[in-house]
């Protein structure tokens, strides 16, 4: 019997938060939807494909009274870096890796 083994390093808690993948200057080059995230990464899913090893300026929007702040969204911009792409029925599954983060406020 074949063992499956998670080759993952840290829990991941499953949230779906909007994700927005940045181009040049800041400018909106596509959206996708968080299946979980860890505090090394995330999976999404996104309409667009984006190739292995990509790397990527992206911003997470997640609820702030998640995390108990009285600002309406506090958004997450990532540096990330594209570890895996699936294809699936509903768009493409993106593995993220997490290579640098800052938080913002605001709306």
């Amino acid at each position: 019997m074949a063992l499956s083994i998670d080759r993952r390093k840290r829990k991941r808690v499953p949230v779906h938060w909007p994700v927005q993948f940045l181009g040049q200057a800041g400018t909106q080059q596509a959206e996708a939807t968080t299946e979980n995230l860890s505090s090394e990464g995330f999976y999404c899913i996104s309409r667009k494909p984006f190739k292995l090893g990509e790397r990527l300026e992206c911003e997470i929007a997640l609820p702030a009274e998640s995390v108990g702040s009285s600002e309406a969204t506090i958004r997450i911009q990532c540096h990330v870096t594209v570890k895996r792409v699936e294809h699936l029925t509903r768009g493409f599954g993106l593995g993220c890796h997490i290579e640098d983060y800052a938080l913002a406020t605001g709306s």
